[in-house]
């Protein structure tokens, strides 16, 4: 069994000690990992429960999320609905864990969509280097410069007036395009810090070509450093696709928490405040879930930051 000092990450853990079996080497380095960043284990529930919602979403929500019901509408929480009703009578609940599926959607969409074609770009332009680079870099250089939420307003203006076009479809591959730019940056550096290393070196004077170093070599290296970028940008994408829906550019008839917190909590926050906050409680959490997990994961990740106390 190794000493806690060098016991800091996961896969340690997971490798560590295998006389026992596999699940229990596991959950004892999930438990470690909720010993050493209690936060980003809060995190992790988080996350996991935002999941959970959303697969099982028709099992958990008490009625259909757009079934009318003037009699009851605006009332505040009781038994038959337990945050109470919209300005139609619609279970405010019940469009909450629905409303987990659209952005679980877009999340994971746009962040899949992003990490693939900014991996492949940032290896691409770090690994290469020289002119290549350079134009790549001036090109993304312009790409961040564009004003985001003025793009995606606009693409999404202009999506929803075609016929027959997936208003959800088409905000998944908007967000994680404009998405692209900032992640290749972080993936570029450190393919450049890779790409001199020793084994890198040593597989180059052996005979192995451009692809077979990027792939053998380099990424399995940036894999921990892509991944951490996916898990802190699932945030950024769930609230990019609440204020989109918030704005009204969001999929119509379809419950989401930044629709629900633009229709009829501004109109009815006096009168039924529920409708105000529930839907930002859901943003925050999910948000907040995300980010602090993301930022656990980095620092157990990066040998730099081990030890340091970080939550």
């Amino acid at each position: 069994m190794t000493t806690s000092s060098a016991v800091d990450t996961l896969a340690v853990r997971v490798r560590s000690d295998r006389d026992r079996p596999l699940p229990l080497r596991v959950l004892f380095a999930i438990l470690t990992f909720a010993r050493r960043k209690p936060l980003g284990f809060l995190g992790a529930i988080f996350v996991v429960a935002l999941i959970f919602t959303a697969i099982f979403a028709p099992l958990l929500a008490p009625y259909p999320p757009n079934k009318i019901d003037l009699r009851h509408k605006l009332e505040g929480p009781s038994a038959a609905h337990k945050l109470g009703t919209d300005a139609t009578g619609k279970d405010v609940l019940s469009r909450l864990i629905y409303g987990a599926r659209i952005s679980i959607s877009v999340g994971f969409g746009a962040v899949a969509i992003s990490t693939v074609f900014a991996t492949a770009l940032g290896m691409l332009s770090g690994y290469i280097g020289g002119w290549f680079d350079s134009i790549v870099q001036r090109f993304v250089d312009a790409w961040q410069a564009m004003p985001g939420l003025i793009i995606l307003i606009t693409f999404l203006g202009i999506v929803r007036r075609m016929p027959n076009v997936d208003v959800l479809l088409a905000m998944i591959i908007a967000i994680g395009v404009l998405s692209i730019a900032g992640r290749s940056r972080v993936d570029r550096s450190a393919v450049i810090t890779l790409r001199n290393m020793p084994y890198v070196e040593a597989a180059r004077s052996l005979g192995a070509n451009g692809p077979r170093i990027l792939m053998t070599y380099i990424f399995p290296n940036i894999l921990p450093i892509v991944l951490i970028g996916a898990t802190v940008g699932l945030g950024a994408a769930i609230l990019a696709e609440a204020s989109l829906s918030f704005l009204g550019f969001g999929p119509a008839g379809q419950p989401s928490w930044g629709q629900m917190l633009s229709v009829d909590g501004r109109q009815y926050m006096r009168s039924q405040p529920g409708l105000a906050i529930w839907p930002g409680v859901c943003i925050g959490l999910a948000v907040f879930g995300f980010n602090i997990f993301g930022d656990a994961l980095r620092d157990v990740a990066d040998p730099r930051l081990r030890g340091t106390g970080r939550r």
